[in-house]
């Protein structure tokens, strides 16, 4: 919804610039059903203001979200694009080829909203007659794997929650910011992965509340509350309703939450505690996996979960994740004999060892080479690029 003012300055805008692409009336778009129209959509205060005309004002980040505010702004209320689309079908025998191609014939609101790029990428088809001979020149084939749905993405994530139909624009980023505040997920190259305790915590959670867990549920309370707002129901009855039934199954856990257990989330370990003797535990906390010693709470002796053994010759220390003194910047990984060793790197140790020298792999990125992983050793150039399944962000 944009204000009657700003309709009819888009609307000028696009008759000097575009007369072609101007519908004969303004472009009406049907609200979401969970769309609130308290405010005007987010849109240029001055539809003039292109892009380019401002961007020696701006920084990068500011321009680029100015380009997409402005472009989808100006384009929404432009005719489509139109494209032609052709069809061949080719008989071998009893084998039957198809080729399809199409090719834009107006650009429409694609004058300002770049979608189709600079380049042309799309199949060409020359020109043929209807029973026309072909002659065999060439046979290419491409293979293609059934992929896997993506990891979602914070704005996947959010798309997703409006076609379910949960939660509202307000609450969106709040559930994302729970997710990793509570280390359910953890966001690398723009993913959220899920960790173990988010795995295991979605597991408990739906043995024990499969109904109030299934997104359905969610969307028809959010459903009977936006009736009781309108006053169409009665809020009492409402809670009345789901609050005994879900009362009854949080007592049934409550009673035999003791009895569950988790593997994966407290593992016995080689490690000895060195204040009391007792074997250590792997367990995992907020920030990863961590040992802890089996006699807590009598002893609370806790360290740093070892990646790798430390590189310098001569020194029987570990690799562990460090931060700066009071848990702030940037995370890195040193050695467990510091200050005697210095040994510290940036970039995360794995369990893999070089085949070359010995010392042990740590995982890079790069825009060239995307994810990858090198060598530590300075002197050594080896690199992995073998395509691993990461099912989980476990530390």
């Amino acid at each position: 919804r944009v204000s009657d003012q700003a309709l009819a300055d888009v609307r000028k805008f696009i008759q000097e610039l575009y007369p072609d692409d101007l519908p004969a009336e303004p472009q009406q778009y049907t609200m979401g059903k969970r769309s609130q129209d308290a405010h005007e959509a987010i849109r240029p205060s001055y539809v003039a203001y292109t892009p380019e005309s401002v961007k020696e004002h701006l920084t990068r980040d500011q321009f680029r979200l100015y380009s997409i505010i402005w472009e989808r702004f100006v384009s929404s209320q432009m005719l489509p694009a139109l494209a032609k689309s052709l069809t061949v079908d080719i008989t071998v025998g009893d084998a039957l080829f198809r080729a399809t191609a199409s090719k834009v014939v107006k650009k429409g609101f694609h004058h300002v909203l770049k979608l189709l790029g600079t380049k042309s990428t799309a199949q060409t088809i020359p020109d043929l007659k209807p029973l026309e001979e072909l002659s065999f020149v060439q046979f290419h084939h491409d293979e293609h794997f059934t992929s896997g749905p993506s990891r979602y993405t914070d704005a996947s994530i959010v798309k997703a929650l409006e076609e379910k139909g949960i939660g509202r624009p307000s609450t969106y980023a709040p559930i994302i910011s729970v997710l990793l505040d509570r280390y359910y997920v953890v966001r690398k190259n723009r993913q959220l992965i899920p960790t173990t305790l988010g795995r295991t915590i979605c597991d408990l959670l739906l043995n024990a509340f499969p109904d109030i867990l299934d997104v359905n549920f969610t969307a028809e309370m959010e459903n009977r509350l936006d009736k009781v707002e309108e006053e169409k129901e009665a809020w009492a009855g409402m809670i009345r309703d789901f609050y005994s039934p879900f009362k009854h199954k949080v007592d049934h856990v409550m009673e035999t939450l003791e009895k569950i257990t988790v593997k994966g989330l407290e593992d016995k370990t080689d490690y000895i505690c060195e204040k009391c003797g007792k074997p250590m535990v792997k367990k995992l906390g907020r920030f990863g996996f961590f040992l802890a010693c089996s006699g807590f709470p009598e002893c609370m002796n806790t360290k740093s979960l070892p990646l790798a053994d430390c590189p310098k010759p001569g020194c029987d220390g570990k690799i562990v994740a460090r931060k700066k003194q009071g848990g702030r910047g940037k995370e890195f990984y040193g050695c467990t004999n510091y200050p005697a060793c210095d040994f510290i790197t940036h970039h995360k140790p794995t369990s893999l060892n070089c085949p070359k020298c010995g010392w042990f792999l740590v995982e890079k990125e790069d825009k060239k080479k995307g994810n990858h992983k090198v060598c530590i050793n300075p002197s050594c150039d080896f690199l992995h690029f073998e395509a691993e399944e990461e099912p989980a962000a476990d530390d």
